[in-house]
Order: C-alpha cells, then structure tokens, then sequence
C-alpha cells in the first residue's frame, strides 16, 4: 500500500515535465541531474554501473541483467511500443522494484530523491534530450468476465502467446528456447510462467492490458495494439488471469 501511494504521489509530481512540450523533448533537469547522483552512486552504481551500461561489479553475478540505461530502451512502460517511458514510468519501478529479479523495492526514498534518480537515470541517454515522451496509452474500462470471453481470450492465447509461454502458461513455449530466446544485447530471457503468479508488472487487469497493449521494449514480447482489438486484449488478460494462483 505504501509504495502505491509513494506511485502516485510521484505521479502526480512527474507528470507535467513527462508530458511537457506536446511532441517536444523534455530533457531531465541539470539540478535535478545533480542532486540524484549521490543517490545513484549510493543505490545503483554497483549493478548499473558509472556510466548506466549495466555493467556495475556486481552485474556479472545478477540475473536478469541489470538495465543499460545509455540507450533509453525500457520495459515497464505506460506509452507505446518504442517510445520513451514517462518520468513516472521509471518512479515506478524505482518504488515498486521488480519481484524475483535483483532489482528491490526503494519505497524508503523520499519523493524528491526518486525524482532526482530519475533525472540522474535519464541523464544517461541522448535520447531523452532528442526526443519526445511517448504518450500513456488508454485503457479501456474493464468489461466483466464471461464464458464466451474467456474462450475468446484462450482462443487467442493459442495464436499469439503460447508459441513462448507455452499451451499451459509454464513459459516453456516452442520459440522459448536457447539460444534463440534472447534480449536486444544478447542475455538469455525466460518467457514468464504464468502459473507462478510472479508478474512483474502487476497482475491487475489494467496491468495485463497495459502489458499487452505496449510490449517489452527490448525483449522478444511484442506489442500487440495492431493485432488485437481493445476487447480481443480484454478477452486475453482474462484468460491469463485465469492461468494465475
């Protein structure tokens, strides 16, 4: 609960810089920069590393690897597929964390030192100095769960996820398998088992869709916003919720 209202207090904060200038870069702040680095030399540094490649002295024994900030590409996004993140966006994986991954919860900072981070973390990247903001995507209002949808969604499971996450959930898919299955710089990636109730992105239905709808930046998991309709997406994050524990 803590962390969610830390969410969206920092939400509420970020917001007008994130989505600032309608399609014009909104370049991290230089004070803000400044004062988040002690913070990210404190924090970050040993698996991000100096210069947010990812390469910290610890990455070596981190896995999944830790994030290369230097080329602005980030999964846990509420905008579309290949556009940048909002500062919240990255709030909220600061606060939040990422369950079962070496990335913990920092729900004990301040919201002015998750702010500073953010900038500092931003910093790393061109692209956020040459580029607008993707804007957050819409969700739908959440239509009720029924029969006809759930076979719908398991309909559609078969076509578009099982390939990687396998006919049950388990994510031991056909396409899931090394060495093929791996991120944009090559580290091997594990399709997630379902079944495990382990999501790292949230397990609500607005999470799902979101996931859907945006894709992993950098991963094999795809965007599915020109495949789907809102209610086909729908159909499929109440099948996989079904899969859940």
């Amino acid at each position: 609960m803590r962390s969610d209202i830390l969410v969206l207090g920092l939400a509420l904060a970020l917001a007008p810089r994130a989505l600032s200038g309608e399609g014009k870069p909104a370049p991290p702040r230089a004070a803000a920069v400044a004062w988040g680095k002690s913070d990210y030399e404190r924090f970050c540094v040993s698996c991000h590393g100096e210069r947010g490649d990812g390469r910290g002295p610890s990455a070596r024994w981190v896995d999944p690897k830790p994030r290369d900030f230097t080329e602005g590409i980030y999964k846990w996004r509420s905008t579309p597929t290949g556009t940048l993140p909002t500062d919240a966006d990255l709030a909220r994986t600061i606060v939040r964390g990422l369950s079962y991954t070496s990335m913990p919860r920092w729900n004990g900072l301040l919201d002015e030192q998750v702010a500073d981070l953010v900038a500092y973390v931003e910093h790393f990247s061109p692209r956020f100095s040459t580029e607008p903001r993707g804007t957050p995507i819409d969700v739908p209002a959440e239509p009720p769960v029924s029969p006809a949808a759930l076979a719908e969604g398991r309909k559609l499971y078969g076509v578009a996820c099982a390939s990687c996450h396998g006919a049950n959930g388990r994510g031991d898919g056909e396409s899931a398998k090394w060495p093929g299955f791996s991120d944009e710089w090559g580290h091997r990636v594990r399709p997630r088992d379902l079944t495990a109730g382990h999501l790292q992105g949230g397990r609500t239905g607005r999470d799902l869709y979101r996931l859907l709808v945006t894709g992993l930046d950098g991963t094999p998991m795809p965007s599915y916003a020109a495949a789907l309709t809102p209610e086909q997406v729908w159909s499929v994050v109440h099948y996989v919720q079904s899969l859940l524990p």
